[in-house]
């Protein structure tokens, strides 16, 4: 018996808001010049320590969030709106 992922509509809000999530971050970390784990063949080490590195990023954004949740939402990096 395999496990199927669960299927959520595209039009669930909460699916958007991870999707922009994930995307944003991607492109914060490309501006950085830090490496996403697209950029390294599957499961190679490199692949593996990207996706720490992204997730830890992710979860950085997550406890900012909690921590504030009435927070800008352009500011969860630090860099104000001119940034």
């Amino acid at each position: 018996m395999t496990h199927e992922p669960s299927q959520l509509p595209e039009d669930d809000p909460i699916w958007a808001e991870a999707r922009a999530l994930e995307a944003s971050i991607r492109a914060i970390r490309r501006a950085q010049g830090k490496k996403n784990p697209e950029d390294f063949p599957a499961g190679s080490e490199e692949c593996l320590n990207a996706m720490e590195a992204f997730v830890r990023d992710v979860q950085r954004v997550l406890v900012l969030y909690a921590e504030d949740p009435d927070q800008d939402d352009d500011d969860l990096f630090g860099a104000g709106a001119s940034g």
